[in-house]
């Protein structure tokens, strides 16, 4: 068993052009996780469809030409407050993005803007639930689980540029 409840089937690494060497886990239920490693090649073939089809959404997305995503994910191992934030970030449009406070008021907790920061720091599949595209209200990035410079990627993707925060950082 693992994190999320259910029984861990698979596990894949590949490389996604710009995003870099992802390892995916999976249950039975959908993916599970997705974690950026610090690889410059990938160690394991897919093992599965689901595992194949992830890795061609990704790189689709990748390349800008898939907007919404169609794997399932299994986030059944996370908080009931992080879930309903993650459900929210997956509504998101491409190429928008809303701010923490917007996010946490989107579920009801309008002073819940570092708490929703936390919950998009516990996403267990990024990109797929796109925590990338959640700002600073001061429209500057934000922090991202794999790092701003991941987050900056992702965001040029969707042709998003973001201003610099009032302390001179993006």
């Amino acid at each position: 068993m693992n994190n999320t409840g259910s029984e861990m089937k698979q596990t894949t690494i590949a490389n996604i052009p710009i995003l870099g060497c992802l390892r995916f886990r999976a249950s039975d239920k959908g993916i599970t996780s997705i974690d950026f490693v610090k690889r410059k090649t990938a160690s394991h073939k897919p093992s599965s469809r689901l595992m194949k089809k992830t890795i061609k959404e990704l790189k689709l997305y990748a390349e800008g030409k898939l907007k919404v995503f169609s794997v399932p994910v299994d986030i059944s191992g996370v908080s009931v407050f992080t879930r309903r934030i993650l459900n929210k970030a997956k509504k998101v449009s491409y190429g928008k993005t809303i701010s923490y406070g917007q996010l946490a008021s989107a579920v009801g907790k309008k002073s819940a803007c570092r708490a929703a920061g936390r919950a998009l720091g516990r996403n267990p599949v990024p990109v797929i639930i796109p925590c990338h595209r959640v700002i600073r209200a001061d429209g500057s990035w934000g922090g991202f689980s794999a790092g701003k410079d991941v987050k900056r990627k992702l965001l040029a993707i969707e042709g998003v540029r973001l201003t610099e925060s009032k302390h001179g950082k993006p």
